[in-house]
Order: C-alpha cells, then sequence, then structure tokens
C-alpha cells in the first residue's frame, strides 16, 4: 500500500467525508484517489499536528484510556490519582471550552481495578474492564446523561476462557466490538465480536484479520463503518499508535502502519486512541511526561 498523498484527489476525499453514497458513513480519515474504474482506492494514513496535553484532566499520577460522548461534551478515563486505577468523569460546556474538574464514577467503581472504558455516542451506555469477579468486560446504562449509572452488568459473551479481555471499544450503531485479549501464555492480540441489533446478545470474539503483528496490540478504536482501524501496538517498539484499512468490513485488513511523529514519539508509551466523530480531533495517552498522560492533537491539512 502506498503511502504518497495525492493531491488531486482532494475533491473526491471530500465528498467520501460528506458520506455520499453511503448512508452509514460518518466519517473518512485520510485522502482517498479513485482507483482506474472510478471507485475510491485505500486512503492514506492520518496525519496529526503536535499534541497538546489536557492539562485540566491530567495529574501527577497515572490517566490513560481516554473515551468521549459524540458531541464531544463528555469524557471519560481512567485514573490512578487516589491510588487505585479506577473511572473518573469531567464535562465542559462546549466542545471548545476547558474540561471541568474530574470526578471519580462511584457508581462504576469497585474495590478491584477498572480501567480502559468506552462510552456510547449518546451517553448513555458504557463499557468498562474490571477485576472484580468474574473478571472482564461490563456495562452500566442510565436513562439521561444527568442521572447516575445503573449497577453494572458482566457481559458474559465476552468473555474467552483462559484469557483476560480488555479495552473494549464499541462502534457508534453498537454493532460491533473490537478488544484487547490476552491469553495466559501469549501477548495480548485483538478481537472482534458483533451482533444484528443493539439489543442482541453478541456472537463469540474472533481474532481481528490482518492485525496480529509481532508484538502486543491493544487499545482499539474502529471506525469508517469498519474499515479502519487505529490500536496501540508494541511491534516497533514500546509502543506505538497504528493505522490500518480495509476493503470492507468483512475484509482482512491490510498491513498496519505507524501514525507519524508528531503523535508517535521515540521512546514514549503512545496508546489508547479515541477519534472525534468528524475524524478532526484524536485523544489519546503518552508518556511523553514521564507518566501517563491525556493528549489530544489536530487533524493536519487535508
Amino acid at each position: 500500500m502506498g503511502w504518497r498523498r495525492h493531491a488531486s484527489a482532494a475533491a473526491w476525499g471530500a465528498w467520501l467525508a460528506l458520506g455520499a453514497g453511503c448512508e452509514d458513513q460518518r466519517f473518512v480519515i485520510g485522502v482517498f484517489a479513485p482507483g482506474p474504474d472510478g471507485t475510491a482506492s485505500a486512503p492514506e494514513r492520518p496525519v496529526f499536528d503536535t499534541a497538546r496535553a489536557v492539562t485540566e484532566l491530567n495529574s501527577d499520577a497515572r490517566e490513560e484510556d481516554p473515551t468521549l460522548t459524540g458531541d464531544l461534551l463528555e469524557i471519560y478515563f481512567m485514573s490512578d490519582r487516589d491510588g487505585d486505577r479506577d473511572l473518573w468523569r469531567s464535562r465542559r460546556a462546549a466542545a471548545d471550552s476547558p474540561w471541568d474538574a474530574p470526578q471519580a464514577v462511584g457508581e462504576l467503581n469497585s474495590a478491584e481495578i477498572e480501567d480502559t472504558p468506552s462510552v456510547s455516542e449518546d451517553g448513555l451506555r458504557i463499557w468498562f474492564y474490571s477485576r472484580r469477579e468474574p473478571e472482564g468486560i461490563w456495562l452500566a446504562e442510565r436513562a439521561g446523561r444527568d442521572d447516575p449509572w445503573g449497577t453494572p452488568a458482566h457481559v458474559d459473551a465476552l468473555a474467552v476462557e483462559g484469557a483476560t479481555v480488555m479495552g473494549p471499544h464499541v462502534d457508534p450503531p453498537g454493532l460491533h466490538v473490537v478488544t484487547g485479549v490476552t491469553p495466559a501464555d501469549a501477548e495480548t492480540y485483538l478481537a472482534i465480536a458483533s451482533r444484528d441489533r443493539p439489543e442482541d446478545d453478541w456472537s463469540a470474539l474472533v481474532p481481528v484479520a490482518g492485525l496480529d503483528g509481532p508484538g502486543d496490540e491493544g487499545g482499539p478504536f474502529l471506525f469508517d463503518d469498519g474499515k479502519q482501524i487505529l490500536f496501540r501496538s508494541s511491534r516497533a517498539g514500546g509502543g506505538d499508535l497504528f493505522w490500518a484499512w480495509r476493503a470492507s468490513a468483512e475484509a482482512a485488513f491490510e498491513e498496519a502502519a505507524p501514525l507519524e511523529e508528531p503523535v508517535n514519539l521515540p521512546e514514549e508509551r503512545d496508546t489508547d486512541p479515541h477519534l472525534s466523530p468528524d475524524g478532526t480531533v484524536l485523544y489519546f495517552a503518552s508518556t511523553r511526561t514521564s507518566v501517563a498522560d491525556l493528549y489530544e492533537a489536530r487533524r493536519a491539512a487535508p
């Protein structure tokens, strides 16, 4: 897969980004080039500008796993600022406003570890990992954005015997979930499950075809109707953000490629990507300040 930019294809990329020809299209990252038959070929890797630390959310402790509602007004993440790995939340008045002081989400946290949350676009469902019994992926729901979360329930369908399952990401329609699976004697790989309707049970988790590299994979973010994915991988060192594309949601992914600097930095661990619904802002965690903190980076032109 080539990574050269196709400046002449800017209009074509904009046409696709607006969802032409596909009612379910949310957004497209990267410039597309028309193929010989007039159809779109693979997009290029997304490029982002220098990342900015989200200082209102960071502390002297560890912050990771950002996940936001579709309006970008509510964020959940993991922090161990109180001594335990717990879920924290912050809100803001507008997408360009500073975040309020974060608060621990008491109705989701337990005496055990909680992390890797994934909140739905409407903010009414949240999936997360918990080490409480039974260990694995849990789901909580609420009636409205100002209501407390209901009692979490273990998602039995997303359990894998003999392995730890964590780091879920559920796509906007709620029909696909990608998560990390760590067998007792192997490194973490990415797995996917699906369902026909949001009220149905998930299918069994199966490895994501094409993404099992020579290292540890995790922190997935699936987008573009399942055709593009961002994730964290140690295949090039301690941990970087990677991107991959496939021709359809049923195909295997093409070879993954790391995001370029200044998002990935040498010798640092960059992880846990979350992309805004319009594809213009990347949220992630990084150790570039010696401890894991939350960052955001704007998409570079085009």
